[in-house]
């Protein structure tokens, strides 16, 4: 797939999170109007609707009544297209998950590389749970400190004109009650992929819950246990970004919503032909030890996990996850990213998805590691199918169409045949659509499962128990803040590993946000 070139671009500035967080200029309470962004050349033809670039704040229509699923799919791909928007240049006004609304998805920088996405200029969750609870700031936008560990961009490593290099920091600090881990899933085992590279995750959280985590103290678990102790119950998380003071502009308007990504390292000499089927970017990755920055290395995208908060959406969240196609399957000529050839997805045996050990300390940073043969447990449903079809089709000639839905979680829909209560409340009241849901690059080793099934007991620190619909909100982001060692931190820790260590395959999965 060749792609087109989108000249005129002015210079943009990549703003994921960085090591320490500096104190900037706070952003403005209402919207600026920015100057206008440079029209491209040549825009790559899509079929979308008028505004893609917005997230939808809802499904439509919203209940009452439900919708039927379908609406469900079509709000996964909705906010799918628009998360993956290019962000707009802050040299044209724009700000962390701002999208260019002039431009068009996939758009590609004169140098070749591929403009940056809204969600990839979101705050990453290592630059807002800081050790000894330090405060992230008040100001969402934030430049990415590239340390001097890191070896200099060439040309030979294009970025998109103006932005910094893409950078994943996976050093953390111990003193949380589930410590932040970048290269193991949530399982507590990595995924290495075909080529012997291991995969890395980071996980990215939106201007509302931002916010929110912010203004509420809620980067300090000790301001957790205190509001559980003060109400029973620590502040609603919000629903449509019109809760947050001061207002945030328009663009970022639509409730808590957080991504995790799963990326494959490429080589661009021997990747040359699948390259184009990848959202790629150039950057780094830190090692646990914080001290040792690899790369840069061309980074693709093999899965992407979206949890938001919606204001129909309360009892259960929404959920929608996407897959790169070629991770388990791919067409003739390509090898498969995670599986290997002739792999029976759907009807995997007993020598597939078996967990590796966990890793401790760095990782081997080169492609000699040891595959993981992974195999999808259950295909595609044939109604997502059609819709993945559908929203594919309107994206032919980006990258974008090279991905496809594994399935959305929410509540019941109008015309269900059957449906499922959660735990640990399994309230009657509150069902949600699927048994079976999994990634095969996010949750590679629980894949027979769905996401309630843990993140129904999710809580912040000092939650009481049993949990209740009042404190229930199915993020386990909140428990990476900084909790010192305590005999609740650590009763909760051990809650959290029984929970995956004594559930059956059948009823577990992975802890993912």
């Amino acid at each position: 797939m060749s792609r087109r070139v989108i000249r005129g671009l002015a210079a943009l500035v990549f703003l994921v999170g960085a090591l320490s967080c500096k104190q900037e200029t706070p952003s403005p309470a209402v919207d600026k109007a920015p100057p206008p962004a440079p029209k491209p050349a040549v825009v790559t033809t899509v079929n979308l609707p008028p505004n893609s670039w917005q997230v939808p704040v809802d499904v439509s229509p919203t209940p009452p009544p439900n919708p039927p699923q379908n609406n469900y799919l079509n709000l996964g791909w909705q906010t799918f297209v628009a998360l993956n928007w290019p962000a707009l240049s802050p040299s044209s006004g724009g700000q962390n998950a701002q999208p260019d609304t002039n431009s068009v998805i996939g758009a590609v920088a004169p140098n070749g590389a591929i403009v940056p996405t809204v969600w990839n200029t979101y705050r990453d969750l290592s630059t807002i749970m800081l050790d000894q609870g330090a405060d992230p700031g008040s100001t969402y936008t934030q430049q990415v400190s590239i340390p001097s560990a890191c070896a200099a961009i060439t040309p030979a490593n294009p970025v998109a004109p103006g932005f910094q290099p893409m950078y994943i920091d996976g050093s953390t600090f111990q003193t949380a009650t589930i410590v932040r881990d970048y290269i193991n899933q949530a399982t507590g085992n990595p995924l290495v992929d075909q080529k012997g590279w291991y995969t890395i995750t980071d996980i990215r959280v939106d201007p509302s819950e931002y916010a929110y985590i912010q203004q509420n103290g809620y980067y300090l678990g000790a301001n957790q246990v205190a509001a559980y102790n003060k109400s029973g119950q620590l502040q609603p998380f919000p629903k449509n970004g019109t809760e947050i003071t001061p207002p945030l502009p328009s663009y970022a308007q639509y409730g808590a919503l957080e991504v995790k990504a799963t990326w494959r390292v490429l080589n661009p000499s021997t990747d040359s032909a699948i390259i184009p089927r990848y959202y790629t970017q150039w950057g780094y990755f830190m090692q646990p030890d914080g001290k040792t920055c690899q790369g840069p290395a061309l980074f693709g995208l093999i899965g992407m996990h979206i949890l938001r908060l919606t204001p129909s959406m309360g009892g259960t969240w929404f959920w929608a996850s996407f897959q790169q196609v070629d991770n388990v399957a791919a067409p003739n000529g390509i090898a498969p990213t995670l599986a290997k050839l002739g792999t029976p997805n759907g009807n995997c045996g007993g020598n597939y998805n078996k967990k590796p050990p966990q890793v401790t300390g760095n990782i081997p940073w080169n492609g000699n590691n040891t595959p993981d043969d992974i195999c999808q447990v259950k295909n595609i449903p044939s109604e997502v199918q059609q819709v993945n079809q559908t929203w594919q089709k309107n994206l032919s000639g980006t990258v974008w169409q090279y991905y496809e839905m594994v399935h959305t979680l929410n509540p019941c829909p109008s015309g269900a045949k059957e449906c499922y209560v959660f735990p640990p409340i399994k309230d009657q009241n509150n069902k949600i659509d699927l048994k079976i849901f999994g990634n095969n690059a996010i949750e590679t080793y629980f894949q027979t499962s769905n996401c309630m099934t843990c993140h129904g007991s999710a809580s912040g620190n000092g939650a009481p128990s049993p949990l209740t619909g009042t404190n229930q909100i199915f993020t386990f982001v909140l428990l990476n803040a900084y909790m010192p060692q305590t005999t609740q931190t650590n009763a909760k820790r051990s809650e959290i590993k029984r929970l995956l260590e004594v559930l059956p395959q059948s009823d577990a999965v992975a802890m993912h946000p």
